[in-house]
Protein backbone atom coordinates (compact mmCIF):
# COMPACT_ATOMS: atom_id res chain seq x y z
CA UNK A 1 0.00 0.00 0.00
CA UNK A 2 2.63 2.53 0.76
CA UNK A 3 4.86 1.73 -2.13
CA UNK A 4 1.34 2.41 -4.18
CA UNK A 5 0.97 5.63 -2.28
CA UNK A 6 4.48 6.80 -3.03
CA UNK A 7 4.40 5.95 -6.80
CA UNK A 8 0.78 7.81 -7.27
CA UNK A 9 2.72 10.86 -5.51
CA UNK A 10 5.53 10.71 -7.50
CA UNK A 11 3.51 10.28 -10.56
CA UNK A 12 1.47 13.43 -9.63
CA UNK A 13 4.68 15.36 -9.17
CA UNK A 14 5.73 14.29 -12.81
CA UNK A 15 2.12 15.13 -13.94
CA UNK A 16 2.25 19.07 -12.57
CA UNK A 17 5.57 19.64 -13.92
CA UNK A 18 5.76 22.73 -16.31
CA UNK A 19 7.06 21.71 -19.91
CA UNK A 20 9.24 24.11 -21.56
CA UNK A 21 9.44 25.03 -25.01
CA UNK A 22 12.18 27.16 -26.28
CA UNK A 23 11.30 28.73 -29.92
CA UNK A 24 14.24 30.88 -31.87
CA UNK A 25 12.45 33.99 -33.18
CA UNK A 26 14.06 36.54 -35.52
CA UNK A 27 16.28 38.94 -33.30
CA UNK A 28 14.45 42.23 -34.77
CA UNK A 29 11.16 40.77 -34.43
CA UNK A 30 8.69 42.52 -31.44
CA UNK A 31 8.39 40.09 -28.55
CA UNK A 32 6.75 41.60 -25.14
CA UNK A 33 5.99 39.12 -22.06
CA UNK A 34 5.94 41.72 -19.45
CA UNK A 35 5.38 44.75 -21.27
CA UNK A 36 8.23 46.37 -19.75
CA UNK A 37 10.98 48.24 -21.62
CA UNK A 38 12.68 45.56 -24.09
CA UNK A 39 14.89 45.53 -27.17
CA UNK A 40 12.06 46.59 -29.36
CA UNK A 41 11.38 49.95 -27.72
CA UNK A 42 15.17 50.44 -27.82
CA UNK A 43 15.50 49.71 -31.52
CA UNK A 44 12.69 51.46 -32.33
CA UNK A 45 13.13 54.54 -30.09
CA UNK A 46 16.40 55.35 -31.47
CA UNK A 47 15.34 55.41 -35.01
CA UNK A 48 12.68 57.32 -34.38
CA UNK A 49 15.00 59.89 -32.50
CA UNK A 50 17.72 59.91 -35.05
CA UNK A 51 15.39 60.65 -37.83
CA UNK A 52 13.52 63.85 -35.75
CA UNK A 53 17.01 64.76 -35.13
CA UNK A 54 18.95 64.81 -38.62
CA UNK A 55 15.60 66.53 -39.83
CA UNK A 56 16.42 69.28 -37.69
CA UNK A 57 18.21 72.41 -39.59
CA UNK A 58 21.21 72.54 -37.00
CA UNK A 59 22.75 69.68 -39.08
CA UNK A 60 22.42 71.83 -42.37
CA UNK A 61 23.98 74.42 -40.62
CA UNK A 62 26.54 73.12 -39.07
CA UNK A 63 27.65 70.91 -42.02
CA UNK A 64 27.62 73.90 -44.51
CA UNK A 65 29.89 76.26 -41.29
CA UNK A 66 32.34 73.67 -40.76
CA UNK A 67 32.10 71.79 -44.42
CA UNK A 68 32.19 68.34 -42.72
CA UNK A 69 30.10 66.15 -40.71
CA UNK A 70 29.77 66.68 -36.78
CA UNK A 71 31.04 64.32 -34.34
CA UNK A 72 28.75 63.76 -31.39
CA UNK A 73 29.59 61.32 -28.06
CA UNK A 74 26.18 59.66 -26.94
CA UNK A 75 26.52 60.44 -22.85
CA UNK A 76 24.96 57.97 -20.10
CA UNK A 77 21.49 57.17 -20.14
CA UNK A 78 19.76 59.07 -17.47
CA UNK A 79 16.79 56.17 -16.18
CA UNK A 80 13.91 57.80 -14.34
CA UNK A 81 11.40 55.07 -15.37
CA UNK A 82 10.46 52.65 -12.18
CA UNK A 83 11.81 49.61 -13.58
CA UNK A 84 15.63 48.46 -14.50
CA UNK A 85 16.48 49.52 -17.76
CA UNK A 86 20.52 48.32 -19.68
CA UNK A 87 21.54 51.41 -20.71
CA UNK A 88 24.57 49.86 -22.71
CA UNK A 89 21.66 48.57 -24.61
CA UNK A 90 20.26 51.03 -25.47
CA UNK A 91 23.63 53.53 -26.13
CA UNK A 92 24.63 51.06 -28.55
CA UNK A 93 21.20 51.05 -30.60
CA UNK A 94 21.48 55.69 -30.74
CA UNK A 95 25.21 54.59 -31.82
CA UNK A 96 24.20 52.18 -34.41
CA UNK A 97 21.21 54.45 -35.99
CA UNK A 98 23.59 57.22 -35.51
CA UNK A 99 26.52 55.48 -37.63
CA UNK A 100 23.65 53.86 -40.44
CA UNK A 101 22.46 57.45 -41.26
CA UNK A 102 26.05 58.25 -42.62
CA UNK A 103 25.24 61.81 -41.60
CA UNK A 104 27.55 61.88 -38.40
CA UNK A 105 30.62 60.81 -36.69
CA UNK A 106 30.19 59.01 -33.50
CA UNK A 107 33.43 59.33 -30.70
CA UNK A 108 33.72 56.46 -28.41
CA UNK A 109 31.82 56.92 -25.38
CA UNK A 110 33.75 58.14 -21.84
CA UNK A 111 34.58 56.18 -19.33
CA UNK A 112 35.34 52.16 -20.21
CA UNK A 113 35.00 52.62 -23.62
CA UNK A 114 37.37 55.93 -23.61
CA UNK A 115 39.29 54.02 -20.96
CA UNK A 116 40.17 51.19 -23.41
CA UNK A 117 41.13 53.14 -26.47
CA UNK A 118 43.38 54.89 -24.39
CA UNK A 119 45.30 51.91 -22.88
CA UNK A 120 45.65 50.51 -26.28
CA UNK A 121 47.63 53.79 -27.66
CA UNK A 122 49.65 53.42 -24.64
CA UNK A 123 50.78 50.05 -25.52
CA UNK A 124 51.29 51.09 -29.01
CA UNK A 125 54.98 52.48 -30.03
CA UNK A 126 53.88 56.21 -30.75
CA UNK A 127 52.03 56.43 -26.91
CA UNK A 128 49.14 58.49 -25.83
CA UNK A 129 50.30 62.05 -27.95
CA UNK A 130 47.92 64.20 -28.79
CA UNK A 131 47.89 65.14 -32.76
CA UNK A 132 45.96 69.03 -31.56
CA UNK A 133 43.13 68.55 -33.35
CA UNK A 134 39.42 68.09 -32.28
CA UNK A 135 39.57 64.24 -33.51
CA UNK A 136 42.55 63.37 -30.82
CA UNK A 137 40.43 60.76 -28.40
CA UNK A 138 42.84 61.95 -25.70
CA UNK A 139 40.83 65.44 -26.04
CA UNK A 140 37.29 65.11 -23.97
CA UNK A 141 36.12 68.36 -25.99
CA UNK A 142 36.58 66.38 -29.28
CA UNK A 143 32.98 66.18 -29.70
CA UNK A 144 31.07 68.68 -31.25
CA UNK A 145 28.32 67.70 -29.71
CA UNK A 146 27.53 64.77 -27.05
CA UNK A 147 23.55 63.26 -26.64
CA UNK A 148 21.95 63.53 -23.01
CA UNK A 149 18.74 60.91 -23.05
CA UNK A 150 16.46 60.64 -20.38
CA UNK A 151 13.88 57.71 -19.92
CA UNK A 152 10.41 58.69 -17.47
CA UNK A 153 7.90 56.19 -17.20
CA UNK A 154 4.15 55.78 -15.53
CA UNK A 155 2.95 52.51 -14.73
CA UNK A 156 -1.26 52.53 -14.19
CA UNK A 157 -2.76 49.16 -13.09
CA UNK A 158 -6.17 48.17 -12.19
CA UNK A 159 -6.79 44.72 -11.97
CA UNK A 160 -5.51 42.61 -14.54
CA UNK A 161 -5.26 45.78 -16.47
CA UNK A 162 -2.10 47.42 -16.77
CA UNK A 163 -0.80 50.03 -18.95
CA UNK A 164 2.76 51.33 -19.49
CA UNK A 165 3.83 54.48 -20.67
CA UNK A 166 7.34 55.42 -21.25
CA UNK A 167 8.19 59.24 -22.12
CA UNK A 168 12.14 59.42 -23.38
CA UNK A 169 13.73 62.67 -24.42
CA UNK A 170 16.57 63.70 -26.45
CA UNK A 171 18.93 66.35 -26.14
CA UNK A 172 21.46 67.72 -28.31
CA UNK A 173 24.44 69.79 -26.32
CA UNK A 174 27.35 71.69 -27.38
CA UNK A 175 30.28 70.94 -25.48
CA UNK A 176 31.85 73.68 -25.32
CA UNK A 177 29.20 76.41 -24.88
CA UNK A 178 26.52 74.03 -22.90
CA UNK A 179 24.11 75.66 -25.78
CA UNK A 180 21.14 73.09 -26.39
CA UNK A 181 20.74 72.12 -30.34
CA UNK A 182 18.18 70.20 -30.63
CA UNK A 183 15.57 68.97 -27.91
CA UNK A 184 13.36 65.75 -29.01
CA UNK A 185 11.09 63.20 -27.49
CA UNK A 186 9.31 59.77 -28.01
CA UNK A 187 6.45 58.18 -26.31
CA UNK A 188 5.48 54.37 -26.46
CA UNK A 189 2.32 53.39 -24.57
CA UNK A 190 1.56 49.89 -24.09
CA UNK A 191 -1.96 48.38 -22.50
CA UNK A 192 -1.11 44.86 -21.37
CA UNK A 193 -4.42 43.01 -20.14
CA UNK A 194 -3.86 40.07 -17.91
CA UNK A 195 -7.60 39.30 -16.65
CA UNK A 196 -6.51 36.15 -15.56
CA UNK A 197 -4.03 36.75 -12.91
CA UNK A 198 -2.71 39.46 -10.75
CA UNK A 199 0.38 41.29 -10.77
Amino acid sequence: MRGRVVCVLLLSGCASAPVRHVTRVDATSETDLSGDWNDTDARMTSNAMIEQCFASPWLVHFTEKQKRAPRIRVRGITNMSNEHIDAQVFVKSIERAMINSGKVRVLAQEGSELNAIRREQNDSASGLQSDNSAVSVANESGADFVVAVRIASIDDRLGGHRVKFYKINFELIDPSTGEKSWIGDHEIKKFVDQAAMGW
